[in-house]
């Protein structure tokens, strides 16, 4: 695994630009109602990263207009800010081609995630475009107790936790360190033109990670943790979309 938390060469830490409102009113937002995955969506893309096209719905009655409107296949997945892994708890269904498939998954989601956890407060369900890309990346974001704010680039997906492949620095980062970042990382390899296959957007994927940096701010100073997970890396010059994500805030 690389793990540099020091920088390479010595190099002052970037200087971090006052956040959006936008931004700063997502996060609000979230401290009110809790972070289910739509609210972390809106504020990452308040952050500047991109994500997928999706909306949020009270209940299933309502799951065919909104396919109808994001355009089909969809993923389907259960909001709930007390729910930080989805997929271990049967929330997700994934490449539903229409309404009609997306209600009938809606109603099974629901029995998969009341069973696995009761408790739960559920709040509807996201209705997401299904994206496509040539690499999954995790980008995460951790208040270290010792070194103060970290940020994490590594292979995404359920490869995550096997190959434990990331490398890590102090936050904030800019582009350029973002770009060290990601030359670190082995797996991603297949985006930067390994054996001549297809060139991801490197590019569009530094500046999603110095945008996500900006998290070390002091006024998101009660943001513990973040994570996107994953962040798909399309084709050079197509740009990169998170999909999924979470917000931890201190307690």
């Amino acid at each position: 695994m690389a793990v540099c938390l020091l920088r390479p060469t010595p190099q002052p830490v970037p200087a971090l630009a006052e956040p959006a409102h936008g931004a700063l009113d997502a996060l609000a937002a979230g401290r009110v109602s809790g972070f289910d995955e739509r609210c972390a969506a809106d504020f990452f893309a308040a952050l500047g990263v991109p994500v997928a096209k999706a909306l949020a719905i009270p209940d299933a009655k309502r799951i065919a207009a909104a396919v109808a409107e994001i355009g089909g296949p969809v993923a389907l997945k259960i909001l709930s800010a007390d729910i930080a892994h989805k997929t271990e708890a049967g929330g997700v269904a994934l490449g539903l081609p229409d309404g009609q498939t997306a209600a009938v998954a809606a109603r099974e989601i629901e029995k998969r995630v009341k069973a696995h956890l009761p408790n739960a407060k559920l709040e509807g369900f996201l209705v997401q475009k299904m994206e496509r890309g040539l690499a999954e990346v995790i980008l995460g974001f951790r208040r270290d107790p010792l070194v103060g704010p970290t940020i994490t680039v590594g292979l995404g997906g359920v490869l995550a936790e096997i190959y434990k492949d990331a490398a890590t620095r102090l936050a904030p980062v800019d582009e350029t360190e973002a770009r060290q970042m990601i030359d670190e990382v082995k797996g991603l390899a297949t985006i930067r033109g390994y054996r001549n296959l297809p060139r991801g957007d490197v590019d569009a994927l530094a500046k999603a990670i110095a945008a996500f940096s900006a998290l070390a701010h002091q006024a998101f100073a009660d943001v513990s943790e973040a994570e996107i997970n994953p962040l798909l890396v399309k084709l050079d010059g197509e740009g990169v979309v998170a999909v999924d994500g979470l917000v931890l805030l201190a307690t």
